[in-house]
C-alpha cells in the first residue's frame, strides 16, 4: 500500500469515528433535551417538579394524558390486595373514575383498564406515594386534609365494595385491604 492510500485510509476511519462521536453525542443531546420536555410536561400536568419524582412517574408509563389515571392508583392496590380482583370492586374503582372524569377511551381509561385487567407492580404505589407528596407541597393544608379526607374515603368504598353486608354496611375489609389502607394514609400523613 502507498503512502497517499494509506493516508486516505487513515482519514477515512478519523472520520468515520468522529462520526460516530458526533452521532453519539446528538443523540445523548436528545435524550437530555427529551427528558427535559417530558419532565416540563409533566410538570405543566401535575404541578410536580421534582425530578426524581417525575423519573418513577415517567419509568411507570405515566404520561400528561394518564396522570388523572395515577391519583386512582389506591385504589386498584387496594382492590388488588387480596390477589384476586372481584367485579365489585372493579365496578366500584371505574365508578371512582368516572367521578375524576375519566372516561372510556382516553388514555387514562385505558392505563387503568390494564391495571383491572393485570394487577401492576408493587411499585406503582410507591410512584403514586411520590406523587401524592409531591402534589401535596403545593397544597394549602385545609386541601390537603380534603385531598386526603377523599382519598381516604374513595379506597375505604373500594376495600369494602366485596365485603358482603348490605349496601356496604357491615362490610369487611381484609388484613390485605387494610395494610394497603395504612400505607395509603401513611403517604397522605408526610
Amino acid at each position: 500500500m502507498d503512502r497517499d492510500s494509506m493516508q486516505e485510509r487513515k482519514n477515512t476511519l478519523e472520520e468515520e469515528f468522529f462520526r460516530k462521536q458526533n452521532a453519539e453525542a446528538m443523540a445523548r443531546l436528545r435524550s437530555t433535551q427529551g427528558k427535559s420536555q417530558t419532565h416540563a410536561e409533566m410538570t405543566a400536568a401535575s404541578g410536580i417538579t421534582d425530578p426524581e419524582i417525575l423519573d418513577r412517574m415517567i419509568a411507570q408509563g405515566i404520561t400528561p394524558a394518564t396522570l388523572t389515571a395515577v391519583s386512582l392508583a389506591p385504589l386498584v392496590a387496594v382492590a388488588w390486595a387480596d390477589r384476586k380482583l372481584e367485579d365489585k370492586e372493579r365496578n366500584a374503582v371505574l365508578e371512582e373514575a368516572g367521578k375524576a372524569g375519566i372516561s372510556s377511551g382516553t388514555p387514562g381509561y385505558e392505563i387503568l383498564e390494564g391495571w383491572l385487567r393485570e394487577a401492576p407492580a408493587a411499585t406503582l404505589l410507591d410512584t403514586w406515594a411520590s406523587y401524592a407528596r409531591g402534589l401535596a407541597e403545593s397544597m394549602e393544608p385545609s386541601d390537603r386534609q380534603k385531598f386526603r379526607d377523599s382519598l381516604m374515603a374513595r379506597s375505604k368504598a373500594v376495600a369494602t365494595a366485596a365485603g358482603g353486608g348490605f349496601a356496604g354496611l357491615g362490610s369487611k375489609v381484609s388484613d390485605a385491604e387494610q395494610a394497603i389502607l395504612d400505607k395509603v394514609e401513611a403517604a397522605l400523613a408526610g
